[in-house]
């Protein structure tokens, strides 16, 4: 864990409860990432920082980071906050902030560019107005940490501190991002819709971005309420995913229950991602569930689908179709596992698809064939799939959707061997090019 400190100022708001955390520890966990590991927490009345120190220390979440808090009250003064080393700086934060999640990470890359004894925030959006962040501040912690705690003590906020001097502040503006001091329910509000947003994921798909995202941001948001772990989460959609592949497979009346079934799965498969990155709850164990629950879910819909079409209309090629999509599908995934550990791209198909779509960049990829894999990657995102079969079943066309799902299994097996041939095997593509 990083030696950089940071100073906590207390207030009653940062003890509100905002997605799954209160706001003090979301900032905490937040700042840890970007390498803070102390945090020394400040309130006129030293039993209450005790008391935060105490809730604190008891989440697993901070136990895992090895993340250390300190009481600092007026007693520490001209101690605790000498630091070592002129150039150190310390960061004041004050609890009731919600920051976009961004911001510590660029604090932390221009740390070192900060050299006033007093630096303050600033935000500039799309459209150019500046946007004070007035609860965070950088100290040059040798030259005014004490100057700042002084004034603290006097009942200034962050914004009101003051080093006597303009030359001794400067102001830091950057691009994008946000910063909301929960005050009142409008200012809660606010600051929950702009976070509820940093859950999704920029390798989103259209329909994921257009449709599937704003449905589960929005369940996101009451399931935190019920504090459901991620893992539990990611359970439960792979119970409604199998759920789907009975209904598909028994057929018949249940044919269409079964396509929706799998759209519903495919929509609340965001949520459990959505719960871990808004609660630092991300874990191997629940990627890896995850990703496996994804890939069984897809291969038996499809594996299912057309048993249930043979037990609706008693035509057997749905079968022997049902048995050619299942091996392309297999024949995919085996690749898949190869190639990912001889490159460590990972076992989830949208990093391939992601690789793929990238491709067309790549002077080995340029063929006609190349360029079209690359422009109709995204089908076969889960987003698209589920929504496109979700769809036509709906609509009474279960067999087309089936015999498109095997001809595009088969293509995506047949390419991916030759495309992860040439990307593992560049020098070899070169050769083949030049003779």
């Amino acid at each position: 864990m990083s030696g950089r400190k940071a100073v906590l100022i207390l207030t009653q708001a940062g003890q509100k409860k905002m997605l799954g955390l209160t706001l003090r520890q979301r900032l905490i966990l937040n700042a840890s990432q970007a390498g803070w590991g102390e945090f020394w927490l400040f309130h006129p009345d030293r039993a209450e920082a005790q008391k935060a120190v105490f809730e604190l220390s008891s989440d697993r979440r901070v136990l895992d980071r090895n993340i250390r808090f300190k009481v600092l009250s007026q007693d520490l003064l001209g101690s605790e906050l000498q630091a070592p080393s002129r150039d150190d700086s310390l960061l004041f934060i004050e609890d009731n902030l919600v920051l976009d999640p961004t911001i510590f990470f660029r604090l932390a890359e221009n740390l070192e560019g900060l050299d006033r004894p007093l630096v303050r925030i600033e935000l500039q959006d799309k459209a150019g107005h500046h946007q004070p962040c007035s609860g965070l501040l950088v100290v040059r912690s040798g030259a005014g940490g004490n100057l700042v705690l002084s004034q603290l003590l006097a009942g200034k906020a962050i914004g009101e501190i003051e080093v006597g001097t303009e030359k001794g502040e400067a102001s830091v503006v950057w691009l994008a991002g946000f910063a909301v001091a929960v005050k009142d329910r409008k200012s809660f509000i606010r600051a929950r819709k702009l976070l509820l947003q940093t859950a999704r994921k920029p390798q989103d798909g259209l329909v994921a971005r257009l449709i599937n995202r704003r449905i589960s941001l929005f369940l996101t948001k009451y399931f935190l309420y019920l504090n459901i772990h991620p893992i539990a989460q990611s359970i439960i959609t792979f119970a409604v995913g199998l759920l789907s592949v009975f209904f598909v497979g028994y057929g018949q009346q249940l044919l269409v229950p079964g396509g929706i079934l799998f759209e519903l799965a495919s929509i609340i498969d965001g949520c459990d991602g959505e719960n871990a990155r808004l609660t630092y709850r991300m874990t191997r164990t629940g990627q890896a569930l995850d990703i496996t629950a994804d890939a069984v879910t897809f291969v038996s819909f499809f594996v299912a689908l057309p048993v249930g079409l043979y037990r609706t209309y008693g035509e057997k090629i749905w079968l022997y179709l049902g048995a050619f999509a299942l091996a392309s599908m297999v024949t995919f995934y085996l690749q898949l596992i190869n190639y990912a550990r001889k490159t460590g791209l990972g076992y989830n198909i949208v990093a391939v698809v992601k690789e793929v779509e990238a491709s067309r960049n790549l002077p080995q990829f340029q063929t006609a064939i190349d360029r079209l894999a690359a422009s109709l990657a995204f089908i076969y995102r889960r987003d698209f799939f589920s929504t496109a079969a979700f769809i036509l079943i709906v609509a009474g066309l279960a067999r087309p959707a089936m015999v498109l799902a095997a001809v595009m299994a088969f293509l995506e097996a047949l390419y991916f061997y030759f495309y992860s041939r040439r990307k593992m095997n560049p020098e070899a593509q070169r050769k083949g090019e030049l003779q």
